[in-house]
């Protein structure tokens, strides 16, 4: 849903005030019309607006095919870590009873503690890779939102074919 502030955002005779937000140049007054505003002046802020819009869109372009890479890599590396993590399981720690109440006296807390890292380790490459994908995605579709409400206004104003 646009909002007035929406349309203020795009215009060049808005300007920031403390208290109220965008307010009109022309009445000081915070936006108050019905779905178009008879005095807005979309040139300069627009372009500006395009301009950063667009210069989003090519850097998460940019940045697709590392996030998408790196979302394969390190889970498959992290993987790869848990699995020798369970071979160590198996090795040390299950086949010498180290959980054991008796053992635990012994070197034993120093090998349960590697067990711990590494598998913290595993996880942390995971989280690694799936993080900024996640990221990507939530920037993308923000991105995605604010294209459609800028291009919404332009529509309502009849100014599309102008940019």
């Amino acid at each position: 849903m646009i909002k007035n502030t929406d349309h203020c955002a795009l215009c060049d005779l808005s300007e920031a005030h403390l208290q109220l937000g965008l307010v009109c140049s022309l009445t000081e007054k915070v936006p108050d019309f019905h779905r178009t505003c008879t005095k807005i002046k979309l040139n300069i802020v627009l372009e500006d607006k395009l301009d950063e819009l667009e210069e989003k869109e090519e850097e998460l372009s940019f940045t697709k095919f590392h996030v998408i890479r790196n979302l394969f890599i390190y889970p498959i590396l992290g993987i790869c870590v848990l699995i020798s993590d369970y071979f160590f399981y198996q090795k040390f720690i299950n086949n010498y009873d180290i959980l054991s109440i008796d053992n635990l006296q012994n070197d034993s807390p120093t090998i349960l503690i590697s067990f711990i890292i590494i598998l913290l380790f595993g996880f942390g490459l995971i989280g690694k890779g799936i993080g900024p994908y996640l990221n990507y995605l939530e920037d993308n579709k923000m991105n995605d939102v604010e294209i459609d409400k800028v291009y919404d206004i332009l529509e309502l104003y009849q100014v599309h074919d102008k940019f």
